[in-house]
């Protein structure tokens, strides 16, 4: 089969289209056939060499929708022909954590597509069928791939961890990539004000239609002052921080008194000095939400498929412009999701 390999760490010239041996499903596992992968910012961080878990040669990617085509043995409750998409990574179901609803923070199986597991850059992948939603029948499969990733986190992040409620003022920084999209409609849709923050002015349009009330463009992501204008000095309820180390110290000035800063991203991998003074005195809570779990990325697909959020793919290329994607979206040339779409097996 044809995927795309990255055999060293480093720029996005190292992902190459190649053949390579077609993988076997084992025990409670399935083979798919992809036919859509997305590309995330957590994959350029990957391919960099910025996860310690990855290991080259390796095939990225965790956001794959497909149909299934080989059943592993002992794999119950699965068939050929079912529709498919990736969790980001996978749980065990039966630890302490996970039995509390915190499967995104198990330890004993926390495997990851495009880390320890060959990912979707590929026309085929084996998945553990713990890792894997259910893609209801009409939805395309470009819009499938990214649903976990972007609606799911989403889901993770604005429900779940940030408990927006009707009625908040809500800000969103790096907004105009496929998780800051899917969070800007989320929070509308629970009735929140939306105030998304992007670096250029030709994503401002994507932010408006995906229902922010306001957008902020500032190049420079120096944008506290202008959300305190905009909220009459008072500050934002609460903070989903996409961008992380970047922006944070601007996005702590911008919350009101009892806010809440939910930090799901941290493109630069870097780190920020906090001063926990300011946290103290406006008693601010700092809360991480990781990845979607099971049952979040069942509501993102049923919010996908209602049409209460959608999917903003902005883009469908082959397979091997894998390295070129890559490249758009480091160059923030991107609003909202880019898929690649392996080739026909021929």
């Amino acid at each position: 089969m044809k995927a795309v390999v990255l055999r060293e760490f480093g720029a996005a010239s190292n992902l190459k289209l190649e053949s390579v041996p077609m993988p076997r499903p084992g025990r409670g596992e399935v083979l798919v056939h992809v036919h859509a992968c997305g590309v995330c910012y957590h994959d350029v961080i990957n391919r960099r060499g910025n996860l310690p878990r990855t290991h080259v040669p390796a095939i990225l990617g965790h956001e794959a929708a497909g149909e299934v085509v080989e059943v592993g043995p002992d794999t119950p409750g699965w068939k050929v022909g079912d529709r498919v998409a990736t969790l980001q990574r996978l749980s065990c179901g039966d630890c302490a954590l996970c039995r509390s609803g915190r499967n995104s923070l198990c330890r004993r199986d926390n495997r990851f597509f495009g880390e320890e597991l060959p990912g979707g850059y590929a026309q085929y992948l084996v998945a553990p069928v713990a890792g894997l939603g259910r893609v209801p029948p009409n939805m395309p499969w470009a819009e499938a791939a990214t649903v976990c990733c972007t609606t799911g986190t989403a889901v993770h992040t604005v429900r779940t961890r940030g408990k927006v409620r009707a009625g908040e003022t809500v800000l969103i920084t790096g907004a105009s990539g496929g998780v800051g999209l899917s969070s800007v409609q989320l929070a509308k849709a629970d009735g929140a004000r939306v105030i998304a923050v992007t670096s250029g002015q030709a994503k401002a349009e994507a932010l408006h239609n995906a229902g922010a009330d306001e957008v902020i463009v500032s190049r420079g992501l120096d944008f506290a002052s202008e959300v305190r204008k905009r909220t009459a000095g008072e500050g934002v309820n609460v903070a989903i921080e996409i961008v992380g180390s970047v922006t944070f110290e601007q996005t702590l000035k911008s919350i009101a008194p009892g806010g809440r800063v939910v930090v799901v991203g941290n493109l630069e991998t870097g780190t920020f000095n906090l001063n926990p003074g300011l946290v103290i005195v406006k008693e601010l809570e700092i809360l991480g939400a990781y990845a979607t779990t099971r049952e979040e990325l069942d509501e993102a697909l049923r919010l996908t498929a209602s049409g209460t959020v959608r999917a903003f793919v902005s883009e469908s290329v082959p397979l091997e412009e894998a390295g070129r994607a890559h490249f758009r979206l480091e160059n923030r040339e991107i609003a909202g999701r880019l898929v690649l779409i392996p080739p026909t097996l021929q």
